[in-house]
């Protein structure tokens, strides 16, 4: 007797915890170029379009930032060159003072009041800091160090290898404690709470507390404009590796790449453990590898969420990893955009996501109209599924597809091979007013490969697949 088998449910999105032959219904082996949106269908991802060209043969190169509806780009010494601008959104450019010996990198910029906190890195590994473009000094009159900047309840706080240090209120550039103007300026060393502090790397405000991470360990801590009233609430013993992946994310959580994948801070707050079910979870052992196999890469992963769904975007090594999360209808769906290159930082402007890449492109997310799609190739695979039971074989008589723009439907149904797949069909938007898509298919499992890759959206909600049990092994045909 012929069943139905649906495919309908892609709420677990890309997920590689289990294998392709255990892998449990709504999760899927492949999600490329696209993102499970919050009806729980899958939608192509926007283009991203070439607005601007930067000059990248400058040492350092250009640092973008997105502040006030504009585009803030930096260099040191002189200004960024800029060619081919037709970006929607102002760029304007930054020239920091020059420093004591040659900056190679720009490496974190923070907004205060309008103006702007640097931090880059010298030559010689030394880093300084800049406020207004201008060298920031400490009391004593040396140059201020720093490797990240936060601005939080009136002050600049900046991560110094082991210290946290924070400027007198309202004034980033004052950092004399005895000062009466500006009270407030000192440091913390995080490194007699616990010697896996000694690394600082990264801080996120995480509800009404500063997180401060390290690669092994975040302290929870509450800070206040008056350096007294600061006090450690708890220590959780996983960290950051990544500054600019750390990101508040939804509603008060925080995100971040470490030692073991993308981990969420409320779920180890709540559980106590780095290694728990969060959100991260599903694509762990992608991760992991990458960062054991290339960890310069995975160190300067980039993190940002993108403004209108909310979803969190990850750029390691020339791939987005890209989270919907929509706890409402049940959706926490990862998947990914291959890019074929680097990029070196994204950001939000208003509402539109740019990002710049290792040549120098500046490149808006949607193009200008911020709803242009290009022919990236959209690959979707499915677990090989059982539809019914593991033992018993099937034969597939037709497919149809619910699905929105021009598609490849490949089967395939051995589960020894679960990487050959057989094309069955071409089709253009949905299936149902049309004559069965026949199938000449046998096996145990079912596995199924779509691909996209023309011009224009595209959209897939649903498969169902007519199933004919046949025999279950050693029993009578």
């Amino acid at each position: 007797m012929s069943k139905v088998f649906s495919v309908n449910n892609f709420n677990g999105g890309l997920d590689v915890r289990k294998t392709d032959l255990t892998a449990p219904g709504g999760t899927l082996r492949v999600l490329e170029n696209c993102y499970v949106n919050a009806g729980g269908e899958i939608e192509k991802r926007m283009a991203l379009v070439q607005v601007a060209q930067f000059d990248m043969t400058v040492t350092p190169k250009p640092y973008i930032f997105g502040q006030a509806e504009k585009i803030h780009a930096f260099g040191v010494g002189a200004a960024p060159v800029i060619t081919a601008n037709t970006a929607p959104h102002p760029i304007v450019t930054h020239t920091l003072a020059a420093a004591p010996e040659q900056i190679t990198e720009i490496i974190d910029v923070e907004a205060f009041d309008g103006n702007f906190f640097v931090c880059g890195m010298g030559a010689s590994g030394t880093t300084y800091c800049w406020y207004k473009d201008i060298l920031v000094l400490e009391a004593d009159g040396s140059k201020s160090h720093g490797t990240f900047a936060r601005t939080y309840k009136t002050k600049m706080y900046r991560i110094d290898g082991k210290r946290v240090r924070f400027s007198g209120v309202n004034n980033p550039a004052v950092n004399d404690p005895a000062s009466t103007s500006n009270p407030g300026a000192g440091f913390i060393n995080m490194a007699i709470n616990d010697p896996d502090g000694e690394d600082l790397h990264s801080m996120e405000v995480y509800y009404n507390d500063m997180a401060i991470s390290a690669p092994l360990l975040t302290q929870i801590w509450s800070l206040d404009p008056d350096p007294a009233e600061d006090t450690l609430g708890q220590m959780l013993r996983a960290g950051c590796i990544a500054p600019h992946s750390m990101l508040q994310f939804g509603t008060g959580d925080v995100l971040f790449l470490s030692n073991s994948g993308v981990r969420s801070l409320k779920a180890m707050n709540i559980n106590l453990s780095a290694a728990v079910s969060d959100v991260g979870s599903a694509i762990d052992p992608l991760l992991v590898a990458q960062i054991r196999d290339d960890p310069p890469c995975a160190h300067i992963a980039i993190g940002m969420v993108q403004p209108i769904q909310g979803r969190y975007w990850l750029h390691v090594d020339g791939t987005i990893y890209v989270l919907s999360y929509y706890p409402a209808a049940s959706i926490t769906a990862w998947s990914t955009f291959p890019l074929g290159y680097e990029l070196e930082n994204m950001i939000v402007v208003f509402d539109r996501v740019y990002v710049l890449d290792e040549t120098g492109k500046l490149r808006l997310y949607g193009g200008l109209d911020g709803k242009t799609y290009d022919n990236s190739k959209v690959t979707i695979v499915t677990p090989h599924m059982q539809a019914t039971q593991s033992t018993i074989k099937k034969r597939i008589p037709a497919v149809d597809v619910m699905c929105v723009g021009a598609w490849s439907i490949e089967i395939g149904m051995l589960p020894n091979h679960t990487d050959l797949f057989e094309l069955i069909a071409n089709v253009q938007d949905n299936t149902y007013g049309l004559q069965n898509i026949p199938v000449a298919g046998a096996g145990s499992h079912i596995g199924l490969r779509l691909i996209n890759q023309a011009p224009g959206p595209a959209v897939l909600a649903a498969i169902h697949i007519n199933v004919e049990e046949g025999f279950t092994k050693g029993g009578p045909s």
